[in-house]
């Protein structure tokens, strides 16, 4: 077998991780929220006397393809690999708008010094469980516990968000604590 050049390995690593990072796209997930978002976007942009660069829209529509939440370097990774090069600030300039005018939330993962972005609309309320060693993040979708909160809501309070986040650590990271330590991990259930 003939040994691969260093350009060809190199090539085939890059093809390797934009798969990895785009797995979550969901091919029909820019309409109709995308376009939405666009449009507030665009409008509050114009109000402001600024442009909606073609930068900006490779930001929002990046996001708005993804199904879970997303770190910096992951969706600078995408919207490159999909239209060039485009600006680490563009991006962290471009994701405190989103923010700014609630097409985005942002998830602070603070013992490990992350910050992940998620698209708002079209979104059902959710929360997440975070892995605080490996920074892993599982939606958790249909919460009933979030129907309950809605009920304790002073009467005529109309909430605009939730967040709810479990931060701990997940199983596999449980496991590999174990074996450093030579402990069993705990086959427990948290309480309900």
């Amino acid at each position: 077998m003939k040994k691969k050049k260093q350009p060809e390995r190199v090539a085939e690593a890059v093809n390797r991780k934009r798969d990895q990072i785009t797995k979550n796209l969901h091919p029909d997930a820019l309409a109709p929220e995308y376009d939405k978002a666009l449009q507030i976007m665009e409008d509050y942009l114009r109000s402001q006397k600024k442009r909606c660069t073609v930068e900006r829209r490779f930001v929002l529509q990046a996001l708005y393809q993804l199904s879970s939440p997303v770190d910096i370097a992951t969706l600078h990774d995408i919207v490159c690999a999909d239209e060039g090069n485009v600006s680490l600030t563009t991006i962290y300039n471009t994701l405190d708008l989103l923010v700014q005018l609630k097409l985005a939330n942002r998830l602070e993962l603070v013992s490990r010094g992350m910050t992940f972005f998620e698209r708002t609309l079209g979104q059902e309320p959710h929360g997440f469980v975070i892995c605080e060693q490996c920074g892993n993040i599982k939606v958790l979708r249909k919460l009933q516990v979030l129907q309950k909160f809605d009920s304790q809501l002073p009467k005529g309070f109309l909430p605009e968000t939730y967040t709810l986040q479990i931060h701990g650590l997940c199983a596999k990271c449980q496991r590999a604590n174990s074996k450093k330590k030579g402990t069993p991990v705990s086959s427990q259930k948290s309480p309900k």
